[in-house]
C-alpha cells in the first residue's frame, strides 16, 4: 500500500517542490486560521483538510523522521483534530 501511495503522491510532491518554499507553510497557516475563525460550516472542513494534508505528509515522511519529529507531527494532527471537536461542540 505504501508504494502505491508514494506513486500516487509523486506528481503532487513534484509540483509542490517546484513552487516557492513558503507555499506549504503559508497554505497551512491559511487553513488553520480560516478553520479557527470561520463559522463551523466552513471552519471544520478547512481544519479537516489541514489534518489530512499534515497526515499525508507525515505518512510519506515517516521512514526518514525519528523521535521528537514523529511526536511533533502526530501532536500537530491531534491538536488540529481537537480544534475540529471544539468547533463542532461550540
Amino acid at each position: 500500500m505504501r508504494g502505491e501511495v508514494e506513486r500516487t503522491s509523486a506528481g503532487v510532491l513534484v509540483w509542490l517542490h517546484s513552487r516557492p518554499k513558503f507555499l506549504v507553510p503559508l497554505l497551512s497557516v491559511v487553513l488553520l486560521l480560516g478553520g479557527l475563525f470561520a463559522p463551523p460550516g466552513i471552519g471544520v472542513p478547512l481544519l479537516l483538510l489541514l489534518a489530512a494534508f499534515v497526515g499525508w505528509l507525515t505518512y510519506l515522511s515517516w521512514p526518514v523522521i525519528v523521535g521528537v519529529q514523529r511526536l511533533l507531527r502526530l501532536s500537530t494532527i491531534g491538536l488540529v483534530l481537537a480544534a475540529v471537536a471544539g468547533k463542532l461542540s461550540g
